[in-house]
């Protein structure tokens, strides 16, 4: 059930394949929190976050992945 904002973006990956990713704000059994949904090539993949648990996973992709910041 949605109750918000839904985003939603299409790029191609650093292996040449084309990506699609939803994030949407929904109530999952009675629990706000964020639905994300990617699809590759080769599979799809669903999950529900709580608020709490996006907005940390946020936090630390943000540290993660720093502008400026080479990939290993």
């Amino acid at each position: 059930m949605a109750i918000g904002k839904v985003v939603s973006i299409r790029f191609r990956n650093e292996k040449g394949n084309d990506v699609y990713v939803r994030a949407s704000e929904e109530l999952v059994q009675g629990v706000p929190g964020v639905v994300l949904f990617v699809t590759g090539p080769d599979e799809d993949s669903e999950m529900h976050v709580t608020r709490q648990e996006a907005i940390e996973l946020f936090a630390l992709l943000s540290k993660l992945l720093k502008p400026g910041r080479r990939s290993s």
